[in-house]
């Protein structure tokens, strides 16, 4: 990189200053705050009123009142977790590959991966603690290790006749599983070094970022934007692995027959949508309230450009969807039916059916064509409709794990509510960190000037 290049967008930077960065992201920041806090206290006052409404007869009844509290707090925290991961496998491509939409978004991909280790750790540390709770656990392997036993499956009576609906072996896979991996200690402090993982993954890549950015050497500053290739490269493979234990310890062990090789591949789809869709939808924000450079530099070719990687992970999405169901359903197994089985019924089969529409067909159409993807307002309705659905998504791996028979109809609203307060607390953060740094890299804005200028 030549001097002349590293210096040529100074002037443009000039305005780029932490009052500016305050004026256009303090005012979204405060809302998140808020709707944060308004979300926290509906989900506690939601909370409440499901327990005081719902009976409890015996010690188990009693416990699982308790820990909807922690199921509904595992759909919020799941979700954003998602978005933080997500983030940090776009970083990891854009050093790999390069490209602009990569210098765009490189802002709001590290400020999801910096709130991924403060908001992100502490969500955890809750959902760590509830693995040692016992009867009032969320993870049934949690419940075992305190009280020495699991609930057998309950029978399903058919033409006057009893029958077990899962893995007739079922009590000695508990006890395999439990034994050799699913116990709290162990599963807790893995979920530390996940966290561990990807912090020293990122701490890694920004500290080669600021070198790059910031060092007056330009020598150096080419050296460390060259090693961001082989970090990003590293990163890929640990963020491979380490979605797969987390999507393993964390959701799919909620259930205690159900094991799927392409879960952790629908997870990892599903947080490549919604940390895309938070930085898309950060673009266009700046780009309405009249920033300069976004104006510039992110015109509707841009936007084409971004959209239809959108749309590439939506078709994906549907294809691991389906080989899932479709793998699931010809084995017949009655241990993986399961999973399935307690999806559709209690309503949640409408939702199935809600989210093969909002998911895939919808979003694919109207990404197709060049107009909407063009629109800043279409494509920002667009990563909204995305954000909520996943939302859905995640309530549906999640909540139909605990049978809600004898709850209030109403109980899936904590859900939501923890969603958005957990929402709204991670975006606050979101926008402090953005706040913090320039809004595109200094050095690296000429390679998107050089292509807008129409040579």
């Amino acid at each position: 990189m030549s001097e002349g290049a590293a210096t040529h967008t100074n002037g443009a930077d000039a305005a780029d200053t932490p009052e500016n960065r305050a004026r256009l992201l303090g005012g979204p920041q405060k809302l998140a705050l808020l709707v944060g806090i308004g979300g926290l206290i509906a989900y506690l006052a939601l909370g409440g009123l499901v327990f005081s409404m719902t009976e409890a007869h015996n010690d188990e009844e009693k416990g699982a009142r308790i820990a909807q509290f922690f199921l509904s707090f595992l759909t919020g925290f799941q979700f954003w977790v998602l978005v933080g991961l997500g983030s940090v496998f776009f970083l990891c491509v854009q050093y790999v590959t390069g490209g602009r939409w990569g210098i765009l978004l490189r802002r709001p991909l590290e400020a999801n991966c910096k709130t991924l280790f403060i908001v992100g750790l502490l969500g955890f540390v809750v959902l760590a603690g509830n693995m040692f709770m016992g009867k009032s656990s969320i993870y049934w392997w949690a419940q075992h290790a305190t009280t020495g036993h699991h609930a057998a499956e309950p029978e399903v009576k058919h033409g006057g006749k009893s029958f077990n609906n899962v893995n007739p072996n079922l009590e000695v896979d508990e006890e395999k599983k439990m034994e050799e991996y699913l116990f709290p200690s162990f599963t807790a402090i893995r979920g530390f070094i996940y966290f561990g993982l990807f912090g020293g993954l990122f701490f890694w890549m920004w500290k080669n970022a600021k070198t790059a950015e910031y060092d007056p050497d330009l020598k150096a500053a080419a050296a460390a934007r060259d090693r961001q290739k082989y970090v990003g490269s590293v990163g890929l493979f640990v963020f491979a692995i380490t979605m797969t234990f987390i999507a393993t310890d964390w959701i799919m062990s909620l259930e205690p027959t159900f094991s799927s090789s392409m879960f952790p591949v629908i997870m990892f789809d599903n947080a490549a949508v919604i940390s895309y869709s938070v930085g898309l939808l950060v673009l266009l924000y700046l780009k309405k309230q009249g920033e300069p450079r976004f104006q510039n530099l992110f015109p509707a070719t841009e936007q084409v450009h971004l959209g239809s990687l959108l749309l590439a992970f939506t078709l994906a999405w549907t294809y691991f969807n389906f080989s899932q169901y479709m793998l699931i359903w010809i084995g017949n197994l009655p241990e993986e039916i399961a999973y399935y089985l307690k999806r559709t019924r209690e309503g949640w089969g409408w939702y199935a059916a809600i989210a093969v529409i909002f998911h895939f067909p919808i979003p694919f159409l109207l990404l197709l064509f060049r107009r909407v993807k063009s629109s800043p307002v279409a494509l920002k309705r667009i990563a909204i409709m995305l954000l909520i659905v996943v939302l859905f998504d995640v309530m549906w791996w999640v909540s139909p794990s605990m049978s809600h028979a004898e709850f209030p109809a109403f109980h899936w609203l904590m859900d939501v509510a923890a969603g958005v307060g957990i929402g709204g607390i991670w975006m606050a953060v979101f926008f402090w960190n953005l706040k913090k740094h320039p809004l595109l890299p200094t050095r690296e804005v000429y390679l998107l000037e050089a292509y807008h200028h129409g040579h």
